[in-house]
């Protein structure tokens, strides 16, 4: 096999098929090297926010001496272009770079936490997926028995693939976060309309603390130790809750203060 051959009449037909997106750094033989900007066509779904960049891998190719024989070798860099014509209002700026002063939120498990101003298509970032990629064209080569013929053409198609398929997969994942996320909030938020279900059991231990913190228990064992000595008429120790306060009424069975005064304003009074 014209090795030399080979490869020139592929990087040719790369040519034609990239005429802009192609970049030749070396066209001599045996150490011909080019780049390829592949454009990558996101879909974000359902989603309500637009995307505002676009996405370029940035795919570089080395060929060997003994090529196609031998695999080529592959490096991979991400590029992203801000979509947005730059007349943004001063204000706009201003929001932005606040909110990439905030620091970072994580939640339990290690997962950052996603902002309520976040544009979700947008934080989809393809630099920490790159070394998983070049894996994968390198098992392809070999699963795909592309050795022996030009593969350029079709390992770029794949890098181009590949990228948009995992794209739409991680933005499916952060927004099933971000829906969890809100809910979560939007439980918290919920929560502070209500108050604490009370029930008999938490209303006594309320009552407990709240008579310990006031001294109320020793305040009324002085008054029944007064009471017992003489020192306080039947009446005074009505009026000043010697014989019982309404929270002393509630019984093991249930009874509370507002069942005896339903009862007594039931009850008719006969002069005698």
């Amino acid at each position: 096999m014209d090795y030399k051959e080979e490869q020139t009449q592929e990087l040719e037909v790369l040519e034609s098929i990239y005429p802009d997106e192609l970049r030749i750094t070396n066209d001599e033989y045996p150490k011909i090297k080019f780049e390829v900007d592949i454009k990558l066509e996101l879909d974000t779904g359902g989603s309500s926010s637009p995307l505002t960049k676009e996405h370029i891998i940035t795919a570089g190719f080395k060929l060997p001496e003994n090529y196609p024989d031998e695999p080529c070798t592959i490096s991979l860099e991400a590029q992203e272009v801000d979509l947005n014509d730059g007349h943004e209002d001063e204000d706009e700026e201003e929001d932005e770079n606040e909110e990439e002063q905030e620091e970072d939120e994580y939640d339990d498990n290690g997962n950052k936490i996603l902002k309520k101003f976040q544009n979700l298509p947008d934080t989809v970032c393809f630099k920490g997926y790159l070394p998983e990629l070049i894996v994968k064209l390198e098992t392809q080569i070999e699963t795909d028995m592309l050795l022996g013929m030009q593969m350029c053409f079709a390992l770029i198609s794949s890098i181009k693939e590949n990228c948009e398929q995992w794209y739409s997969e991680e933005l499916c994942k952060l927004e099933k976060q971000h829906d969890w996320e809100t809910q979560e909030r939007e439980k918290k938020e919920q929560a502070k309309f209500h108050g604490t279900k009370v029930t008999r059991e938490t209303y006594l231990e309320w009552r407990s603390t709240f008579r310990k913190e006031l001294k109320l228990d020793e305040r009324d064992q002085v008054r029944r130790i007064k009471a017992h000595h003489g020192k306080l008429t039947g009446k005074q120790m009505f009026e000043q809750g010697v014989v019982g306060t309404g929270d002393d009424f509630i019984e093991e069975d249930g009874t509370s203060v507002d069942d005896v005064s339903k009862a007594l304003s039931n009850t008719e009074l006969v002069n005698q």
